[in-house]
């Protein structure tokens, strides 16, 4: 059977489908076998076992990349603070100012972000903290390296319509 995703919650790994014979399904992450999180408005097929849907497979694209240049901006913005630290801040307060009003996919970025530089801000005060002793201009190499490789899998993601996989993620 076919539907559309209603919503996803990253944080219980729970959502729900609305199935087109008019009926709602609810689903765990476990049954999703998609290359990434399940998003509102994803069309799908699945099998529906009484008022759950299991083996849920997306059809099709997530989303419009178009719909995701600001979340793009905001990335060249976190890798320019690299020369020029205000902009991540701007960046920060773009995606604030730009989540509750995006599709469901592109605020799975915003979330990611935002975390992104909050986490990002936490490693350099520890590298700050850390660097009377040599380990600090070490940490400050691989944050810098984190930064980089966070914002580059978030525009591959964005340039393919694709929600972040796992934006709450403190690694990558």
């Amino acid at each position: 059977m076919q539907g559309n995703v209603l919503g996803f919650d990253p944080d219980t790994n729970s959502g729900a489908i609305s199935g087109y014979d008019g009926q709602r399904y609810d689903f765990v992450r476990l049954d999703w076998r998609g290359p990434s999180i399940p998003v509102g408005g994803a069309v799908v097929d699945f099998v529906p076992e009484g008022a759950r849907a299991t083996r849920i497979y997306p059809i099709g694209r997530a989303g419009n990349p178009a719909e995701g240049d600001t979340a793009t901006t905001i990335y060249i913005l976190y890798l320019i603070s690299l020369l020029v630290g205000v902009t991540g801040l701007v960046g920060l307060i773009m995606a604030y100012v730009h989540q509750s009003d995006a599709p469901e996919w592109v605020r799975s970025h915003y979330r990611f972000q935002i975390r992104t530089f909050w986490i990002g801000l936490l490693y350099i005060v520890i590298s700050l903290v850390t660097a009377i002793i040599v380990i600090g201009v070490v940490l400050w190499v691989l944050t810098v390296i984190w930064l980089i490789v966070r914002c580059i899998k978030g525009m591959q993601a964005v340039s393919c319509g694709e929600p972040y996989p796992a934006p709450a993620n403190w690694i990558w």
